[in-house]
């Protein structure tokens, strides 16, 4: 490691206004360092309006580089929030040193001196470090403050029967169609695909449309996509359907199984994905992504709770879903849990390959892990695993509540520095993280109050964001929900990047209503619902009507409670009603609808935009005492693909 001492301010100017007054930028240096052993100089820095503006010089030492400013927040405090990274600006001369700059709001945490500068060369393995110690003071405008909620555009109440009839369990239904074609996407006809696979998307080399190549078999959306399988197979009354159900499953786990014992993984059991035909994929990607261990053993755990309740054999279980010691050729989940245990603490790249941190999602699904996981080796005779994966769910529990900032008013997507400009630290992923990895014990459930509080500023920060928003009802006059995208500052497109590029996702806008539906019916559940400072602007959002109180408890079936029932309710078929009003009319989906017009873009017949509209439907189902529903698709059955 290279340390460069920063030498005294070398000069203050005038770097433009904000709201009428100056900004004052501080430059250090105005050329590329001179000393061969130097390696990054900052080269000028203002806090301005609420936002660092820095530049810095970096030497082209390599191509893959991490450039990070660490500042003290306004309480003089160093945190894994109080860091900015800096992204390349330009080339300078021969291509010997580089430009690289940040323009970062960090109003919220504010600042009172920047520490250090940090050049990881993570190609050459060397990191240099400018020591600053500089004390920053706001110029220009007033310092922004955290806008409040804006005022609800709709009040919409009870289900709705245009959402009912959508999702009807008829031939042309949209349920029906998404289960007919998540299924195509499981054990797809494509030469040369193994057994137990589920593929992205139909696009790729085989597929007519090549462009995205999603012809992989994603550890994530398998495991995904195959939790739905096992709601299915748990629900199933026709013995052939749930014979399919179970063949489909126990390939699945030989598949998993066959990954975990691959010999060309590049980072374990984290990898993110695979070849239809269950070989590693060792190109260059966001590895490791540590969810889909956890995911994985999940869904199997699950399906073996339900096997074992209609009457098979803890024997095939252990053999072909758990015991990986001795069975390590079949059985992937302890091989899968006891890697969550060792490397839950590891920072790792998030579910949408972006972003390597501590990630909430990340967090919540291998904690679920870990719970269930614990009951479920008890279940096994395996004690010693139980009590391994019991205390690394202890330790794990302990560090959920630092993603909370009470500053922010939301639970942080990641513990850490802001990453690719998203300033906002507002994803989907949170709401992901609780539906994936909520264990049913109280922690980060649906009612949640920091759960409620980031929905609304979630959703609520869209609504500037997408042209369509504006478009607010049907053509019948209903409510639509706001469309939902990952996040505010997504700049993917489905086939690349460009600026104002992201766009809403089927499989996010069906997430909010799953949420929604969700609480509603773990507000029947717990008998009543009380409110919290933080979750009081949730409700005057989304159930205005109730006028609910800070303090006060409202029991179910009262007239306040039935008030705020039917206002989530109203949202969360708000929220389908927009994923069906940009549903083509064949019912196909896609990974995304265009932010300006509404037509589907990305990857064509996404399985998890299909899985996830599933879910949603079997939420909405559970709330409104639909208690076939699940059952009645359950017992459509399936069949084998004979086409791509």
């Amino acid at each position: 490691m290279k340390t460069f001492l920063a030498s005294a301010v070398s000069g203050l100017a005038l770097a433009g206004f904000v709201s009428g007054q100056a900004c004052q930028t501080t430059t250090l240096t105005s050329s590329v360092p001179t000393n061969s052993s130097t390696k990054l100089a900052l080269a000028s820095y203002s806090y301005c309006g609420g936002t660092l503006n820095a530049t810095a010089y970096i030497a082209n030492v390599d191509y893959n580089k991490i450039v990070s400013l660490y500042y003290t927040n306004a309480q003089g405090q160093s945190t894994p929030l109080s860091v900015v990274n800096l992204g390349y600006a330009s080339g300078i001369g021969n291509g010997s040193w580089e430009l690289w700059s940040t323009s970062t709001p960090i109003y919220i945490d504010g600042i009172t001196k920047l520490l250090n500068l940090t050049y990881q060369a993570t190609d050459v393995g060397q990191t240099y470090v400018q020591t600053l110690n500089l004390p920053v003071s706001a110029t220009g405008g007033p310092t922004p403050t955290l806008p409040s909620p804006p005022a609800p555009y709709a009040t919409p109440k009870g289900f709705g029967g245009d959402i009912t009839s959508w999702l009807s369990i008829n031939i042309g239904s949209e349920s029906e169609t998404a289960f007919q074609r998540m299924f195509l996407n499981i054990n797809p006809a494509i030469p040369g695909a193994a057994e137990g696979v589920v593929v992205a998307a139909r696009s790729g080399p085989s597929y007519t449309q090549t462009n995205p190549d999603y012809e992989y078999n994603w550890v994530r959306d398998a495991s995904l996509t195959m939790d739905v399988v096992q709601s299915l197979y748990s629900a199933a009354t026709k013995a052939k359907a749930k014979t399919a159900y179970q063949n489909i499953l126990f390939e699945y786990a030989a598949a998993r199984a066959t990954e975990q014992n691959d010999p060309g993984l590049q980072t374990g059991l984290g990898e993110p994905k695979f070849y239809l035909n269950n070989t590693i994929f060792t190109g260059p990607w966001g590895r490791p992504q540590n969810d889909g261990p956890a995911t994985s053993a999940i869904t199997l755990m699950e399906f073996a709770t339900s096997y074992l309740a209609n009457g098979g054999s803890i024997d095939t279980v252990k053999q072909k879903i758990y015991d990986s010691a001795t069975f390590p050729a079949s059985a992937p989940v302890m091989k899968d849990l006891l890697f969550v245990a060792s490397n839950w603490s590891s920072p790792s790249f998030d579910l949408w390959e972006e972003e390597e941190s501590d990630h909430f999602y990340t967090r919540m699904v291998q904690r679920r892990a870990l719970v269930l996981g614990t009951a479920f080796a008890t279940k096994m005779g395996d004690s010693a695993t139980s009590a391994t994966l019991s205390a690394a769910a202890t330790a794990l529990s302990a560090t959920l509540g630092q993603f909370w900032d009470p500053n922010r008013e939301i639970l942080l997507y990641e513990y850490g520095p802001v990453l690719n400009g998203k300033s906002s630290y507002l994803d989907t992923a949170v709401v992901l993280g609780v539906i994936h990895g909520y264990a049913g014990d109280g922690v980060y459930g649906y009612t949640n109050d920091e759960v409620l509080s980031t929905v609304l500023r979630l959703a609520t920060s869209f609504i500037d964001v997408y042209a369509i928003a504006n478009t607010t009802t049907d053509s019948a006059g209903l409510t639509l929900g706001i469309p939902i995208g990952r996040y505010p500052e997504d700049v993917y497109n489905g086939t690349g990047t460009q600026t104002n590029g992201g766009n809403p996702w089927y499989l996010c806008t069906a997430a909010l209503a799953q949420l929604f539906y969700s609480a509603s019916t773990s507000y029947a559940d717990a008998g009543s619902i009380s409110l919290t400072n933080t979750s009081k602007p949730f409700f005057d959002y989304f159930a205005p009507a109730a006028g609910l109180q800070v303090g006060q408890t409202y029991t179910y079936g009262s007239r306040k409670y039935n008030q705020a029932i039917s206002g989530l309710n109203g949202w969360g078929d708000a929220f389908l009603r927009t994923v069906k009003h940009y549903t083509p009319a064949d019912g196909y989906l896609s990974e995304e609808y265009n932010r300006n017009t509404g037509v589907p873009q990305g990857a064509g017949d996404l399985t998890w935009s299909y899985a996830s509209v599933l879910t949603a439907a079997f939420a909405r189902a559970e709330v409104r005492g639909q208690k076939g529903y699940v059952r009645n698709l359950a017992d459509l059955g399936v069949v084998g693909n004979t086409v791509a």
